[in-house]
């Protein structure tokens, strides 16, 4: 199971996240799907995110928060970091 604060790995009789320090209870953990997301969706993802930042901002995070996940959530969290960085920049004349 994996703390919803910070998605830190925590047994299943924690009681208290040894990453962030929040309490345990049953609505605090969440069972990563165990699946990474497929190529075509990550494709998709990344080509989204070269066009609007945000897509890659908002799902790379949650990405990573899934251990299965978290090579494909870097990418979409750097993808995203890199084409705001650009768009401010074209933006601001730079």
């Amino acid at each position: 199971m994996f703390c919803r604060h910070c998605g830190k790995a925590v047994t299943d009789k924690a009681v208290v996240c040894t990453g962030c320090g929040h309490a345990i209870d049953g609505s605090g953990l969440h069972a990563g799907s165990g699946r990474p997301w497929n190529v075509f969706v990550v494709v998709a993802l990344v080509i989204a995110t070269l066009f609007m930042p945000p897509v890659g901002l908002v799902l790379g995070p949650m990405g990573l928060m899934d251990e299965s996940k978290k090579v494909q959530g870097a990418v979409l969290t750097t993808v995203g970091i890199f084409m705001t960085i650009l768009m401010v920049a074209i933006i601001l004349g730079l």
